[in-house]
């Protein structure tokens, strides 16, 4: 029922939005568009029915995720060394000395199988924390998830994403609490802990941010965009695009979809929204073309709100409660620690079809116990 509402939502969202066609397929990199989310409701029902007829399953799924995890980061390493491999039909061609063939910029590196690093941290830390769970539960062997956690979490450091890290050391936290692991595991963890801790320090000491240097901010300005990577921008743009669309928002997509529309009043008309640009006709009535800084306010909770609106947020965050609580309160308990990890990753970032499924498959754990208890070797 939640998911028919939240899918009504975003139906009248889609309709109401300056840019349906948008709202429904989503952006080519983000496919965050209502296609996308219904095919997310599908995959998660359909999974939890598959589960309840076959719960042994469910520990297969677990293995897959965690060989799926360690060669995503096996495939690190190499572009930590060799920058130019991307593992693209153009892989080591260059458009220019720092950026590939396929629009990689060298400072990007490495991203993994991914199109992005930030996408490949959030799989890492997910898979990082699968793992922990899968042991616990003796679905993986202790053997294997030290081999497994010694090739994801070095290579989920050397992203340098923070989202992502952080992401892993929450949920770390959380897992550890509420489990009731033994001295052993937890010196491992803490030591994890201390060490991502430190690449955190280090990674937001040294990055640099040209905006800084362009403009006079007080020094508590300064220290937030440096920690934020300067989403504080995009956050003040994203709160002119609610204020203009509370109730429904801008169709999925949304601050794409806003960016044009908020970034300049004096505009008479936004013809075209692209991909990576859009088209507008300005007050002398010339067409131009501009770029877009980004299709996504680095929030889930504003860029919620952006795409179908405070009632769509309401709704989403009922369905994500809910699917938590049936989860905590179920044999299962645990799996719910990737869904901690997705709410901390998208604090400063968002969801996108390249790893938002893991969290979702994560809640399709719920209901299962009146077949069958969780499986043991």
């Amino acid at each position: 029922m939640l998911w028919e509402i939240f899918l009504g939502v975003g139906l009248i969202a889609t309709l109401a939005s300056p840019f349906p066609w948008r709202s429904l397929f989503g952006q080519e990199q983000m496919g965050d568009g209502l296609l996308y989310w219904l095919l997310i409701a599908i995959f998660a029902l359909s999974n939890n029915l598959l589960l309840r007829q076959q719960p042994q399953l469910a520990r297969s799924q677990l293995q897959g995720l965690v060989i799926g995890g360690v060669i995503l980061a096996i495939s690190i390493f190499p572009q930590t060394i060799n920058w130019r491999i991307d593992y693209t039909a153009t892989s080591g061609q260059l458009l220019r000395d720092n950026i590939l063939a396929s629009t990689i910029f060298q400072n990007q590196q490495p991203i993994g199988l991914y199109s992005h690093r930030g996408h490949a941290s959030f799989v890492l830390a997910g898979v990082a924390v699968i793992t922990l769970i899968g042991w616990r539960w003796r679905w993986i062997c202790t053997r294997d998830a030290v081999i497994a956690s010694i090739l994801i979490i070095p290579a989920l450091l050397l992203t340098q994403t923070r989202a992502g890290i952080l992401a892993f050391l929450v949920a770390g936290v959380y897992w550890f609490y509420q489990s009731g692991i033994n001295k052993k595991v937890a010196r491992f963890i803490l030591c994890a802990v201390l060490v991502a801790l430190l690449f955190i320090g280090a990674v937001s000491s040294t990055r640099q941010l040209e905006a800084l240097n362009q403009f006079n901010f007080d020094n508590t300005t300064k220290v937030l965009k440096q920690l934020t990577s300067d989403r504080l921008y995009l956050w003040e743009l994203s709160a002119r695009g609610i204020s203009q669309r509370p109730l429904l928002g801008w169709g999925m997509n949304g601050f794409g979809t806003a960016y044009p529309h908020i970034i300049n009043s004096h505009w008479l008309k936004i013809t075209r929204l692209g991909e990576f640009t859009f088209d507008y006709q300005n007050s002398d009535g010339q067409r131009k073309t501009q770029a877009l800084i980004t299709v996504k306010a680095h929030n889930l909770i504003l860029d919620t709100i952006l795409s179908v609106g405070v009632l769509g947020l309401v709704v989403y965050l009922v369905l994500l409660g809910f699917c938590l609580w049936l989860v905590i309160k179920s044999p299962y308990q645990g799996i719910e620690t990737v869904a901690v990890a997705y709410i901390v990753f998208t604090f400063t970032w968002f969801e996108c079809a390249q790893f938002t499924y893991i969290v979702w498959w994560a809640l399709s754990f719920f209901g299962i116990s009146s077949v069958c208890e969780k499986i043991t070797p």
